[in-house]
């Protein structure tokens, strides 16, 4: 009876009859990334490192140079937890690209945060479909669809280098702006779009389990089991083009972004339908 509903939700488009199973994106050499760090803020100092004239001179540290430790690894219980101080701006980048797929991660906070953000709210995120240069956004981070990472704001979407995509949104908040909203308006966004109001993050301290799933250029985020956002048609401009180029594949991108932040069970498989509980949440096409 089991094996016939699931190759009846198959032929609907709506799950997989053989779900692949998921795949560690994590070690402790970390094998499967590579490092990039943007401008070291200057609060503070980096032996050999050249600062330019002024701030927005200040040079890269670059691919694969980390000489804060921003990036590393620690083995808890017999796994092995992703350790992010956050003092630099940049981003752990997958050495593979991922098309149709469902990533899987928890995450919590740590204590530290760095400038600029000394006062503000820890940040972080996880970026989808990134292409092109290294540091594309701010000298930080590819172009690339973000899932943000951020206390009282997991699952944000912000375009990165000119991403875009269409989003269920609704408009009458008059901070937020712009807010996914299950049966909101089909909207095409260029900007930040705030998760929905219903929001189960765990308190500071806990894990929260945060998943993606994209096919075909659309990517449904969610949080603790709960959707909090969708976009569609995941494309982008180039600066001063009115062209849309599709983004559907691309690398994965964990940013560190001036708080300590850790994950685990950082996990990816591949993905050849909507599950029927993520196609519920889909807007219809």
């Amino acid at each position: 009876m089991r094996s016939a509903l699931l190759a009846l939700l198959a032929c609907a488009g709506l799950a997989d009859a053989a779900e692949p199973t998921f795949q560690p994106l994590l070690d402790p050499q970390l094998t499967q990334w590579e490092k990039w760090l943007g401008p070291v803020h200057r609060a503070y100092e980096v032996p050999g490192y050249v600062r330019g004239a002024k701030p927005k001179d200040d040079p890269v540290l670059g691919l694969n140079n980390d000489p804060l430790k921003v990036f590393t690894t620690r083995q808890v219980d017999g796994e092995t937890v992703l350790h992010i101080t956050g003092q630099v701006f940049g981003a752990l980048t997958t050495l593979r690209s991922y098309e149709n797929f469902h990533l899987r991660t928890e995450q919590r906070w740590g204590q530290m945060r760095w400038e600029p953000r000394l006062q503000a709210v820890r940040d972080n995120g996880i970026l989808i479909f990134c292409v092109g240069e290294h540091g594309a956004q701010g000298k930080y981070w590819m172009r690339s669809q973000e899932l943000q990472v951020q206390e009282g704001d997991i699952g944000d979407w912000w375009p990165l280098a000119g991403a875009m995509a269409d989003i269920p949104i609704r408009t009458d908040d008059p901070v937020k702006k712009r807010v996914y909203a299950p049966r909101g308006k089909v909207t095409a966004v260029d900007a930040r779009v705030w998760h929905g109001t219903e929001y189960p993050e765990k308190p500071f301290g806990e894990w929260n389990v945060i998943e993606c799933y994209a096919l075909n250029g659309d990517a449904v985020f969610r949080l603790n089991g709960q959707t909090v956002n969708v976009l569609l048609n995941s494309r982008y401009r180039e600066k001063g083009s009115t062209v849309e180029i599709p983004l559907k594949s691309g690398k994965l991108q964990i940013q560190s972004e001036a708080a300590e932040c850790q994950y685990r069970r950082l996990e990816i498989r591949p993905l050849t339908a909507w599950p029927a509980d993520v196609a519920r949440d889909l807007p219809p096409r």
